[in-house]
């Protein structure tokens, strides 16, 4: 019987943030076997048992949600939708998205999602400390900054992804 207490024990993880990510992968692909709707009889057991699979595995599998989730777990109300009000973060964000909006070219993109993935290390590690130490505001903050960060570069794979389509794949790849 799969441990249903939480997230982190339905895929076999320890309760923490940073997470093997391959475990997890591993441990989704195993349960998805098991749990399918069409390897085992199509009923609403089963197919509940896929959707929390599914959802647990997206919570886990990004930062800013799995951020959230330990707070959660940790009995910290955490509404992502507040506003930051890091003046100086929300300023270097729509410089970002200003640069972003602005370029077709594949060495800017490519310096944009380092800066952000750079930005997401630091927020991580920020999160890891602030959480660890239960410094719980901090540690909201940095969720709340990991999921702008990350909804940002979701806008950047779009972006890619969008020149890739409008045949400029020569500009992307060298």
């Amino acid at each position: 019987m799969m441990n249903k207490a939480n997230f982190f024990g339905l895929f076999g993880l320890p309760i923490a943030f940073d997470i093997d990510k391959n475990a997890l992968k591993s441990a989704l692909l195993s349960l998805q076997k098991q749990h399918h709707p069409d390897r085992v009889d199509a009923n609403k057991a089963s197919t509940n048992q896929a959707s929390l699979i599914n959802h647990a595995y997206q919570v886990l599998s990004h930062a800013d949600s799995r951020a959230a989730y330990l707070l959660e777990l940790s009995g910290q109300a955490v509404d992502l939708s507040q506003s930051i009000n890091d003046w100086d973060f929300l300023d270097e964000m729509m410089d970002l998205r200003i640069r972003l909006d602005t370029t077709d070219d594949k060495t800017v993109l490519e310096q944009i999602s380092s800066q952000v993935h750079a930005l997401s290390q630091e927020q991580s590690t920020r999160f890891m400390q602030n959480y660890q130490n239960q410094a719980w505001a901090e540690a909201i903050d940095a969720t709340r900054k990991l999921q702008f960060l990350g909804k940002l570069l979701v806008d950047i794979d779009a972006k890619v992804t969008k020149l890739l389509s409008q045949g400029h794949d020569d500009d992307l790849y060298v």
